[in-house]
């Protein structure tokens, strides 16, 4: 495949950013080394989270791949969003924001071999993808298991042909970790812990082995739960480390692909994710999603590395069909749904007649999408477009709640 201009320049600046990423890492381990040999002595000193400094030092003017301000909802300038572990570790997270049908997987695979190259210096490990639906998940795997495929040849090309494709249900073994690149495919429903003593991946099972010490050495494995405090282990006078798969990517600390990242915001997903313990954290999306600071609850902002516009998509021949903006000033929402139901019910005169004509065959019906700031129940403030507030005015509009 040709790699596109704006597929270029995605990449060029994630190979900035790892640069950046790498230098930055390199000073705080030392950092954190020397603090530990001065012991008593280092009492107040802190190693600095490295992930913000590379961040900042993308921003400079000077740079040809640099990150630009962008402004949140509120007009405020959006700050660089630190991310944690699950044992409190900083951790690398990025977001590319890819207009759909711009090739966001063709991005991420080949995002995931500069991640494995050139920042984490090796070609073996374990990535973690995570999709939004079934149906991306069967797409997503019948592609990267298909060796004649691009996606799945560039994947070949990182580890030298020594790649595994997995599902949440294969068995796992630490060597094929040490000896492959392991992509295991997630839909999102089954890593999200609501239950998490229901969920497969967080019990103990007989087909994931080699992670932890075996059963009996009860030193071992207190010192494995010393060393990562968030693993899921049996308490009690003899505690055991379980051998689930949620304990082993603690213990391997994967790399990240988010697709669609923006449906893994909520404070349940957002924390399930990072308490795997990831190296480091790639989101793609059309659409990013910032959370606002709740209670006690500081906000997430995505951080925005790249961003893709639809002309450069357009320039490439990537857009398929006819565009028509209609772009207006000022925050009236309910005069641009004014005009969009206008435009809604003149295609809808146009399709009658073009029906009357054809009969069965000739059936089309236009629809209206509608894109919101809030959807939860408890997030209607009368600040942000809620989907309750577009329903009710679209109901004063004369639409009825079956065509809502």
């Amino acid at each position: 495949m040709r790699t596109l201009d704006y597929q270029a320049r995605v990449l060029d600046t994630l190979d900035a950013y790892l640069d950046e990423l790498k230098a930055e890492k390199a000073k705080a381990d030392k950092r954190e080394k020397l603090l530990a040999e001065m012991g008593d002595d280092a009492e107040g000193m802190q190693v600095p989270d490295f992930t913000a400094k590379a961040w900042e030092a993308m921003k400079a003017e000077t740079r040809e791949f640099r990150i630009k301000d962008r402004k949140l909802q509120d007009g405020t300038i959006a700050l660089f969003s630190p991310r944690k572990d699950g044992v409190g570790r900083a951790v690398p997270n990025v977001t590319l924001k890819v207009p759909t049908g711009g090739g966001k997987t063709w991005l991420a695979v080949n995002a995931v071999s500069r991640i494995m190259g050139r920042y984490l210096a090796k070609n073996t490990g374990f990535v973690l993808w995570i999709v939004p639906n079934e149906a991306i998940y069967s797409q997503t795997l019948k592609a990267l298991k298909d060796r004649q495929h691009p996606y799945r040849q560039a994947l070949d090309r990182t580890a030298a042909g020594r790649v595994k494709v997995m599902e949440k249900s294969d068995r796992l073994d630490a060597r094929d970790v040490d000896a492959n690149l392991c992509v295991m495919i997630l839909m999102l429903q089954a890593s999200v812990r609501s239950a998490k003593e229901q969920l497969r991946m967080f019990r103990d099972r007989g087909d994931v082995h080699g992670f932890f010490p075996p059963e009996g050495d009860q030193a071992a494995h207190s010192r494995e739960l010393a060393a990562v405090p968030n693993l899921d282990g049996y308490t009690g006078m003899f505690p055991m480390v379980k051998d689930s798969l949620g304990n082993a990517l603690r213990k391997i600390r994967p790399v990240v692909v988010m697709d669609e990242g923006q449906k893994a915001t909520s404070e349940l997903a957002h924390d399930t994710l990072y308490g795997f313990n990831p190296i480091f954290v790639l989101e793609l999306t059309a659409t990013p999603k910032d959370v606002a600071a709740k209670g006690t609850k500081p906000g997430r902002a995505a951080n925005l590395l790249v961003e893709v516009t639809g002309r450069e998509l357009h320039a490439e021949d990537m857009i398929k069909m006819p565009l028509n903006l209609d772009p207006r000033q000022g925050a009236d929402w309910r005069g641009t749904l004014t005009a969009a139901l206008g435009r809604l019910n003149a295609l809808d005169a146009e399709a009658r007649a073009y029906g009357a004509d054809r009969g069965a065959l000739g059936y089309i019906r236009p629809i209206m999408l509608v894109q919101v700031e809030r959807t939860g129940k408890d997030q209607r403030d009368g600040q942000h477009i809620h989907a309750d507030d577009v329903k009710e005015w679209l109901l004063t509009a004369g639409l009825d709640d079956a065509e809502v």
